[in-house]
């Protein structure tokens, strides 16, 4: 099967399962951010003491000011994606998928100045600052 062919089989399943299509990039996109979320929170180990809430507190915050960013992002993409699929498949092309990226990165931008997004952000960074501190002196007092 040649190159285009294999595109044109592929943009025939596309549109034959367009909610298909939605929902396979919804589920990865909610298996990246919850697998980016868990990582952080991990990684942040030495941090969670230092949280106003312990442990389950960072945890919180981290789900919060990135579910605050990426699930309004999500319901764009969802939205945008049954345009595309369903409605007007004629739109399927690189450009206007590369209008959406502008779009969705400005919207993503947006988002992350909201208030209670930045108060998030300000816990988990002063917990992460404090752990980082008392590292420093423990290796200064050694």
């Amino acid at each position: 099967m040649s190159p285009a062919q294999q595109q044109a089989a592929s943009l025939a399943w596309q549109h034959a399962h367009p909610l298909l299509m939605v929902l396979i990039s919804t589920a990865i996109t909610l298996i990246v951010v919850t697998l980016i979320v868990l990582i952080r929170w991990l990684v942040s180990q030495s941090a969670w003491r230092y949280h106003p809430d312990g442990a389950s507190g960072f945890l919180k915050d981290e789900f919060v000011r990135w579910g605050a960013i990426l699930v309004p992002y999500l319901a764009l993409s969802i939205g945008f994606k049954v345009f595309v699929y369903d409605l007007h498949p004629e739109y399927n092309k690189p450009e206007v998928w590369m209008g959406f990226a502008v779009v969705a990165i400005a919207f993503r931008l947006f988002l992350r100045r909201l208030p209670f997004v930045k108060a998030m952000g300000r816990h988990i960074d002063a917990a992460k600052a404090q752990a980082k501190a008392e590292a420093k002196a423990m290796r200064a007092a050694r």
